[in-house]
């Protein structure tokens, strides 16, 4: 690979023979799809708007086409890839890129916060750090989650997602595809799906489209809680039975030791019919429902 801006990757036929020289199979299963298209590219670059002060990771950087981008603009990367063979060109499609940290390891079996801190860049604390990736397809809404769920050190995302996950991230409450991911998404983030991506811009064809979409992070949140972690327990109870209602599905915070009597009494101060179900409910509804849970139990302000 030489040096310069040159971006070789994005040609088919030359990324296909890179795999092939070296016994590299693309697997649908693990949603190995790599995008090839350059004006998407610079779209979404563009989208993240990495400067030489930027701190970026990238998630599923397969073999590094939105990583030399990424590299020529940002002033440091980190580019995660799980797939050994995969890692092993990664390093070589980079090399003589300074800039850029290959981690091979697998995104959900590492510590988010560490892997988003800007210490584990060697930058100084209090520096944002922005995700910019197009994570494997087959796990795309499970890394969004953890991705919010510690985006205390973020500052910015833009993510290319199978177009049902963007449905589902940015649906209203009351919708059909309303669920744990919108309210994710409407607590720590500002969503806004920029654009659509055709199969056809990936190499090989996935079977689904996708989109692009930023997610402008609200440090804290959008609705301040007193206990962040008996949030994240009340909404993921919530949608665990989210066909029952709702003093039904929060039946599994026993664990946590709230009584039925106790739910119904945060219902009520909480001005929510506990025979509502969980997809009606806003954010603002899960942040409420949580402090009175938080109150009646006397759990104080825990983030």
């Amino acid at each position: 690979m030489s040096a310069g801006r040159e971006n070789p990757l994005v040609n088919r036929s030359y990324l296909s023979g890179l795999l092939r020289s070296r016994g590299l199979y693309l697997s649908r299963r693990r949603g190995q799809n790599f995008l090839v298209d350059r004006n998407i590219l610079a779209k979404i670059v563009g989208a993240g708007e990495p400067g030489p002060s930027d701190l970026v990771v990238e998630i599923g950087a397969g073999a590094g086409t939105l990583t030399r981008e990424l590299a020529y603009r940002a002033g440091r990367v980190k580019a995660v890839e799980v797939d050994r063979g995969l890692a092993e060109l990664l390093r070589e499609t980079v090399a003589e890129l300074p800039n850029v940290e290959v981690i091979e390891a697998d995104f959900l079996r590492l510590d988010p916060l560490r892997l988003l801190s800007p210490e584990s860049f060697g930058a100084a604390a209090g520096m944002g750090v922005k995700v910019i990736a197009n994570p494997p397809y087959s796990i795309g809404g499970e890394i969004l989650a953890r991705l919010l769920l510690s985006s205390e050190n973020l500052r910015l995302m833009v993510l290319t997602l199978p177009r049902e996950v963007g449905i589902r991230v940015t649906s209203p409450p009351g919708s059909g595809d309303y669920g744990t991911l919108s309210v994710l998404a409407g607590m720590f983030s500002r969503p806004e799906v920029l654009f659509p991506v055709g199969r056809r811009c990936f190499f090989p064809v996935p079977r689904v489209d996708s989109v692009v979409i930023r997610f402008e992070i609200v440090p804290g949140g959008r609705y301040p809680v007193s206990d962040l972690s008996l949030w994240k327990s009340v909404v993921r109870a919530a949608f665990g039975r989210r066909r029952k209602f709702l003093k039904n599905s929060l039946a599994s915070l026993s664990a946590l030791g709230y009584t039925a009597r106790m739910l119904t009494e945060a219902c009520r101060r909480a001005g929510i019919d506990p025979s509502r179900r969980a997809e009606t409910l806003s954010g603002q509804d899960f942040a409420r429902l949580s402090d009175e849970l938080a109150a009646i139990s006397g759990r104080g302000s825990q983030r």
